[in-house]
Order: C-alpha cells, then structure tokens, then sequence
C-alpha cells in the first residue's frame, strides 16, 4: 500500500480538508468528525486500495483499514497540512494519561534504541582496555593504547552529538540540527571553560557552563526543544527561504537558551544534592549508602553526578581516602547483575545478546549498555536495581568502605584495600558488590521483568495482523524469527498434505452470536475477517492459547494476540468503546508478553459500559483469516471461558 497516496484519496473522497472538522484513529480505522455526512462518497472509498469497509456510526464517518491505520493517519495529516493535537489525536490524549516516569523512559529508550549495539561494543572495549591495562600488556603512554581508548571513548564522550542526532528523530525534527546543537554542548572551548571553571555570557547574560561530556538529558530536552520550535518556523516561514533560515534561527536561538537554562539549573540540584550526601553521611554512613546509592544510576542519568567529583577528588587529597565512592562503587553490580538476569529470562533474540553484552561490559565498570540498552528500557528491572543498590550502598556504609584511589568494574577493587591491610571496611566492600548484584539479579528476575518477545511485536508488519495497531518495527526480524515458534501460512499442511488443526478457546464467558450479528459493519461484514462473537456474562478476558501479544491498544478495548503456531486473533471488546479512552477497563498485559492460556489479559466493568450507552459484543477474530482453508466456530448458544471457540485449519 502506498500510504501517502491512499491518504490522499480519502481525504478527497470524504469532501476535502474543508469538510474535516477533526480525524482521529483507532485500532482499526480512521475516524472522522465531518461537517457534512453526505458529501463522502462510500462506494468509491470502498474502492480505494488498503481501506476494507466504510462504516457511520456514534456521528462518526469510519474507514476501516486495518494494521496500516498509524502510517495513513501520519499521511493524512502530512497531506491535510495538520498536526496531531489534544483535540484531534486520542493517542496524544492517552500519552499524557500515562505515568511520567513512564513517558520519561519510553523517550530515553527510544533515543538509545539505535545506538544500543555499539553502545555495548564500546563497553566492552574500554572494559577490555581496563583489563590490559591491569595486566600490564598495555601502558597509558602507548600510542596504541591511545588510538584504541579514543575508538572505545568518543561514543560516551560525544554523547550529545550522538544522541541529538537520534533524539531529533525520534521528536521528528531535523537531525542534523539536533546533533548541531550536541556539538555546541561538547565544544573544546566551552568544556575547557566548564572545566576551568571560567565565567561566561550571553548579551550579558550570564551563564553557568557545566561539563556537557557524556550528558544525556540535556540534549533530549534541547532537541525537544529545538524540534518544536523547528516546526513552528517551518509553519511560518516562506517555502523560498525556509531550507536555510529554519536551521539558522533554530541553532541561533535554542542553543543559547539550553546554555543558559540548563547549566543553571543542573548546578543548583548538584550542589544540593553533593551537599545533602555529606550532610547524611556525617549522621548515618548507612542510611547516606542506602539513598545516594539508590539515587546514583539516577542522578547519572540526569548528569548531575559532577558536583560530586570535587568532593571525592578532595576527600582523596586531604585524607587520603574517599567514602561516599566507597557507597557507590556497588551500584554499577547492581545494573548488571540486573542486566545478567534478563539476558538469562528473555526469549527475545535481539534482546539477549544486547544483555549479555551489557553484562560483559557492566563487570568491566561501564554501564551505559546495561542501563540504556537494558534495564532502563524494562522500567522495573531499572528500579529493582536501584533498590538493591540501595541496600549494598547502606552494607558499605556500615561497614566503613572506602576508597582510595579511581578505577571501574572489577579492575578497581583493589583500590579498596588498606595500604596498611585488608580491614573491615574491604570486607563491607566486597560484600556489598556481591549483594548488589545478586540481589540486583534475584529481584528482576522475580519482580522487575516479565518475559516478552518484543521482536514478535515489532515483525507483526509481517505477519499482517489485520485491524491491530502497530508500532515501529525494531529490527526488521520476521514472525518466524520470534522465539515463540510461530509458522507462516503455509505451515499449516503437514508433509503430507493433511491440514492442521488448530483451536481458539473462548476468552470470554457468554453468549455466542454470529458475527454477521454484531452492530459494526467492520465485523460484521467480514472484513476484518472471519471469527465469533460473544455477548459477555462476566467482564473479564482471558488468553485464548498460548503466544504473545502483539499488541494491546492504549484504550484497552482491543488486544491482538499471536499463538504459538500462528494463529492471529484479534479481541475487540465493545462496540465504540474506545471513545471511553480507557475508562472502566483494566489491563494486566503490554505489549511483547508472553501468555498461557487463561492468563487474565483484561478486566472491564460490564455494567459502566452498559450505562454509559455501549454494546459490550466482543468480536473475536481470526485476523489471518486468508492463511487458512476453513474455520469452524463452536455451535452452541452458550460459552465458557476457556472452551473452544473456534477451530481452524
């Protein structure tokens, strides 16, 4: 399907952009709010090629397209010359509904996700390079040591380059803009200054310059920032002079502002947070290890770490030992012990070699992998290992470890010996290193991460889930790739020739009905494709087999599943339903989860919707109906949860 030309046709065929007064999408279809319900021409919708139906209801003109639903909406709106907006776009609406740690991470996830792979490459060189280095193989002096700790170094330390380039992607503004602007950050006279500590300002404007060298937060929010700004410019700028003029007034403008914003304010929580930790030290070491090492892989993140190097430096200098490193040395076992247990629980191929990568180099001292290829994007393995980095932290404190001297991973431990013998202090040390990571490992494996295939979720283009919304594909992997095991269309025959059977059990305890029956002609007729419908006595949805889900819509109302020899379903709880934006359902899977049959996926309260003025019919659909030669469904008038529904082959 070509999306920009299907988009087109349908936006003349519903009477124009002046006809529009707003469209949005759901799992299966655009859904437009029009001045004039008459003008659009249905027949020749019909004929338009990716759009299966054309259904009115609610006041709404509904095209029903299918998984493709997301990219034409995009073309839509490119075409209609409007931007997704509150009012427009219920996805925009759900995002802000959800958590803003959620948000947080799903952008940083989504900024890494491209470097991941030579992320953890260069991890594991440094970390190598460590280990030479400690086995006098290679000396600091060497020329060759030189060219290779540049090659391993320059990732973390242009990180704003790096990262401005793939965030400005991921916000949809111009790239090159973005990583401009990253350049800016990390230019030898700027960080030469922040080092120096040299003043500087802006139209006199003062400005407080901080070392921008392996940050990341403050380019996301500069290319956030420059991305927004971009497009307005764009809006208001003539076609003839908008190739170079947007460019120059977005770097003229932004970067000065992120300069002057930023290192303000990322001085201020530094300081405040240095001068907390040694405040809290001075009254329990333990409960000062608890927090700050809890809070570190956080504050890293946040890149207001650097306050604190002046402390260690001078606590080493004055007393010839630091213990606030002492505390936080462990934290980096926490993430990849973190790490090491997803790597172990995953069934994603892409996903496992990226964790044991990480895990590689996290016991060299080098996290970013673990945390930004792994960890971070799991949400919870992240805390759980901030939690267990926590509790080591709070061991090396009472215990009294201290630091005397710099290094990473497991090449530093020595550095945490005495000069006048091994005391109780390294003895804390030690154990609070392997309780980070065994309790950083324990507590993911059993809370912090749930077995998906997110490889599964990303090659569902392929498997062509009719009337499932898709996301973006992460790597171009196949349906047959996942490692739930799934066949294409043509496995279904045997060798010799005999079809395979296979079942949908009933998700839904109810009343069954034929889907011709149900009151949206997007089912009904067929075009989504063949299955059942039930009329539900209880308001809870169970996994029909076992497999994967592909994808829960962020309304609740929708889920499509994959089994594990291929069957695609797609469960659609109500009619219009989703203009309730979520209200009275729950959910209990994401997307990527791996799920057994009679898994509760969802929980939706029957009587609220009903009152609200929706149908509850669920249409339970064989998305993939065209890979098969004949589907049966279960005769009976009544159904349990967890009997056969339908039956294919």
């Amino acid at each position: 399907m070509n999306h920009d030309k299907t988009a087109k046709e349908i936006l003349s065929a519903v009477g124009g952009n002046e006809n529009i007064n707003s469209v949005i999408h759901c799992v299966t279809r655009l859904r437009f709010n029009l001045k004039d319900m008459k003008s659009p021409n249905k027949d020749e919708i019909k004929q338009i090629d990716g759009v299966l139906t054309v259904v009115e209801s609610g006041g709404q003109f509904q095209v029903v397209i299918g998984n493709e639903v997301p990219k034409v909406y995009e073309s839509l709106l490119k075409t209609m010359g409007r931007e997704p907006s509150a009012t427009t776009s219920e996805q925009e609406n759900e995002g802000k509904k959800r958590g803003l740690f959620n948000r947080f991470v799903d952008v940083v996830s989504g900024v890494f996700m491209p470097v991941v792979g030579v992320l953890a490459a260069a991890g594991i060189l440094k970390g190598l390079l460590a280990l030479f280095i400690t086995l006098k193989w290679l000396t600091e002096d060497m020329n060759t040591y030189k060219i290779l700790f540049a090659t391993a170094d320059a990732l973390f330390y242009f990180f704003p380059i790096i990262l401005g380039f793939s965030a400005g992607k991921k916000f949809g503004g111009n790239p090159f803009i973005s990583a401009t602007i990253g350049a800016a950050l990390v230019y030898p006279t700027m960080t030469a200054a922040a080092t120096a500590g040299t003043g500087m300002s802006f139209l006199s404007i003062p400005v407080v310059l901080i070392n921008y060298t392996q940050s990341v937060i403050p380019i996301i929010i500069a290319s956030y920032l420059a991305a927004n700004f971009e497009r307005w410019l764009t809006k208001v700028t003539p076609s003839s002079i908008k190739m170079f003029l947007v460019p120059l007034i977005t770097l003229a403008v932004i970067t000065p502002v992120v300069f002057m914003a930023v290192g303000p304010v990322a001085t201020l929580i530094s300081d405040l947070l240095a001068k907390g930790a040694m405040w809290t030290y001075g009254l329990s070491p333990i409960i000062a290890g608890l927090l700050l090492a809890g809070l570190w892989q956080t504050i890293i993140i946040f890149g207001l770490h650097w306050a604190f190097v002046p402390i260690l430096l001078n606590n080493l200098v004055t007393n010839g030992f630091d213990p606030i490193n002492g505390m936080l040395y462990c934290t980096t076992f926490a993430q990849t012990g973190a790490a090491f247990a997803i790597a172990i629980k995953t069934r994603d191929k892409k996903l496992k070699p990226i964790a044991m990568s990480a895990t590689i180099s996290g016991v060299m001292g080098v996290t970013e992998p673990a945390i930004y290829g792994v960890t971070l994007p799991a949400k919870k393995a992240f805390i759980m290992a901030s939690i267990a980095g926590g509790i080591a932290g709070a061991v090396a404190g009472f215990m009294g470890s201290t630091a005397y001297g710099f290094g990473a991973g497991v090449f530093g431990i020595p550095l945490f010996i005495n000069p006048q013998g091994i005391d109780s202090g390294f003895i804390g040390f030690i154990l609070s290193i392997v309780i980070a990571f065994v309790l950083g490992f324990i507590l993911t494996y059993m809370f912090g991460y749930r077995n998906s295939t997110p490889a599964v979720a990303a090659a569902s283009s392929s498997a062509k889930l009719r009337g499932v919304e898709q996301g973006q594909p992460v790597g171009g992997s196949s349906v047959a790739d996942a490692t739930v095991g799934t066949t294409s269309s043509s496995a279904t025959q045997t060798a010799t020739g005999t079809l395979t059977e296979h079942t949908v059990y009933s998700p839904l305890t109810g009343t069954i009905i034929p889907l011709t029956a149900v009151s949206d002609e997007a089912f009904s007729s067929g075009a989504m494709g063949q299955g059942a419908a039930i009329k539900p006595s209880a308001g809870v949805a169970y996994a029909p087999f076992d497999g994967v889900i592909v994808t829960i819509f962020k309304t609740k109302h929708a889920i499509g599943l994959l089994s594990e020899d291929g069957v695609e379903i797609l469960i659609h709880i109500g009619i219009n339903t989703v203009s309730l934006k979520g209200k009275h359902f729950t959910s209990y899977v994401s997307d990527g989860d791996v799920v057994r049959k009679g898994d509760k996926l969802v929980e939706f309260d029957l009587a609220a919707i009903q009152a609200a003025g929706y149908d509850t019919t669920t249409s339970v659909i064989v998305s993939n109906t065209s890979s098969y030669s004949d589907i049966q469904i279960n005769s009976s008038s009544q159904v349990e949860q967890g009997a056969v529904l339908i039956s294919v082959k």
